[in-house]
């Protein structure tokens, strides 16, 4: 599995933390255009669903996290197992 790693932040080039988000937890996005409405709803990107409330499997996400400027990279584009996610770190510490 060989996934890039960023070492440096796009935002202020700092030295950026890898490591993983958990799936579970979800992530919350509201689009600019939703605030001009009185009431709207998030949306979950990371299709966590259920799993916020009924415990399951761990699932987690490759992230990165610049603890300078406090700007955190989640790539949700595929979710990690465990036994994916422990074979992801084998292959960064090699």
């Amino acid at each position: 599995m060989s996934v890039r790693v960023l070492t440096s932040c796009p935002r202020c080039g700092e030295e950026m933390q890898d490591g993983f988000a958990c799936k579970a937890s979800g992530m919350s996005f509201v689009a600019r255009e939703k605030f001009e409405r009185f009431a709207f709803i998030d949306e979950d990107v990371s299709g966590a669903g259920w799993s916020k409330f009924v415990p399951g499997k761990a699932e987690y996400f490759d992230s990165y996290l610049c603890r300078c400027c406090e700007l955190y990279i989640i790539d949700y584009s595929k979710t990690l197992s465990r036994v994916d996610t422990e074979q992801l770190i084998k292959s960064r510490a090699e």
